[in-house]
């Protein structure tokens, strides 16, 4: 009789299922913020560098606990990670509810980054150990689940500020659903793949010296900075260019969201056919060219911004899949790091545009996101050539 692995196939089901789940709340409580800037900046009375000085301490958050994140799933697996970046979430959102201040808001923001570093690291590396194959379709969609929460967010919070529902009650609300998830995650079982002592031990001169590894964090980074701008800055931008109001803005915002959870869910397919860096290589042009084209157009070119999420879409979480496929040891490290350094990268790209808007004016400092995108296409560029070049080693060794 041949025996079958059914308990675990529906266990790793119910994982996905959970991923999906962890990947759309995340995804809500990550990006109300950039909903509610303009109301932060009317309720605590500061200005657009205080947001960017608000956003990068976030960031640090996400710095600190995407390194910390990599090293632990090694150590502890990625249940304790994912357990403790889903509790951080529900702390934080409440932490953001109750802000009598915006000292405590900037809490808030940072605990808010270390619990999405917390999922985002651990979700990054469980993916290939539960998914052997099609792994590019099931980490894209995991991925469009974040899309889809994105878009879900933008519109709906931008609704209900229109109603006279206040941010502080939709971060409760948020907050209490992270409760619900965290509590059905614990009877959950990830696996955790026991390493030997020489596979646990970071070889880090071999990680450091391998040029690619540099590609591959300046190349996220300024993406990181570009999407993560977007939903930052976008409703802000188009408040003071267009006298736009939050609930007008959330409708581009809400395009550009919703066509990048339209890219996730079809990204894998492409990138099964194509290939993960020359997909990445084709998206990462064509979000430029619409992007900077929707900004040079003006208030009719806004729809162009909103479509190139399509092409934002597949960037990110293919790029990482790429990274699995060249980094065979200390793959979770490198993950953590390569996450370190985009969020790095964006922490200082995003202060740098709230300090531009108040120097040079909100308009001309916005341009400062597709100049990452352009500088993102060159090193992604770069990685498809330098693998390429090792390929063809290879084939004619």
């Amino acid at each position: 009789m041949i025996k079958t692995n059914e308990p675990k196939v529906k266990n790793n089901y119910l994982v996905i299922a959970f991923l999906f789940t962890i990947m759309i709340l995340s995804a809500i409580g990550d990006n109300l913020r950039g909903v509610f800037i303009p109301s932060f900046k009317a309720d605590f009375l500061v200005k657009d560098t205080h947001m960017g000085i608000m956003l990068s301490i976030g960031s640090i958050g996400y710095v600190i606990f995407a390194y910390s994140g990599g090293i632990i799933c090694e150590t502890l697996g990625h249940k304790k990670v994912l357990s403790m970046g889903v509790a951080l979430m529900f702390i934080s959102l409440f932490i953001m509810y109750f802000s009598p201040s915006f000292i405590v808001l900037i809490i808030g923001m940072f605990l808010i980054n270390a619990g999405w570093a917390f999922i985002g690291v651990s979700i990054n590396t469980v993916i290939p150990i539960i998914a052997v194959s099609f792994q590019a379709i099931i980490m894209n969609l995991v991925h469009f689940s974040y899309g889809l929460g994105a878009t879900i967010t933008q519109r709906v919070a931008g609704l209900l500020l229109s109603k006279g529902i206040g941010w502080r009650t939709i971060y409760l609300s948020v907050s209490i659903l992270f409760l619900i998830v965290f509590i059905a995650f614990i009877p959950i079982k990830i696996p955790f793949i026991e390493k030997s002592k020489e596979d646990k031990k970071i070889d880090y001169k071999c990680v450091f010296k391998n040029k690619l590894i540099y590609y591959y964090m300046i190349s996220l980074g300024l993406y990181v900075a570009a999407e993560i701008g977007t939903g930052n800055w976008f409703v802000n931008y188009m408040k003071d260019t267009y006298a736009y109001s939050e609930n007008q803005a959330t409708y581009f915002t809400t395009l550009f969201f919703g066509t990048y959870a339209l890219g996730r869910f079809l990204g894998g397919f492409i990138v099964e056919k194509l290939g993960t860096v020359k997909t990445v290589l084709i998206s990462s042009v064509l979000a430029f060219l619409l992007y900077i084209s929707g900004l040079v157009i003006g208030q009719n070119g806004l729809a162009l911004v909103g479509i190139s999420g399509l092409f934002f879409s597949i960037i990110f979480p293919t790029l990482i899949l790429s990274a699995n496929e060249v980094f065979k040891k200390n793959t979770t490290y490198v993950i953590g790091i390569l996450t370190t350094a985009s969020s790095a990268t964006s922490m200082i790209i995003n202060f740098i545009i709230g300090w531009l808007n108040d120097l040079m004016g909100v308009h001309m400092a916005y341009y400062t996101i597709p100049i990452c995108l352009f500088f993102n296409m060159v090193f992604i560029y770069l990685i498809y050539k330098n693998l390429n070049k090792q390929n063809s080693t290879v084939e004619n060794a």
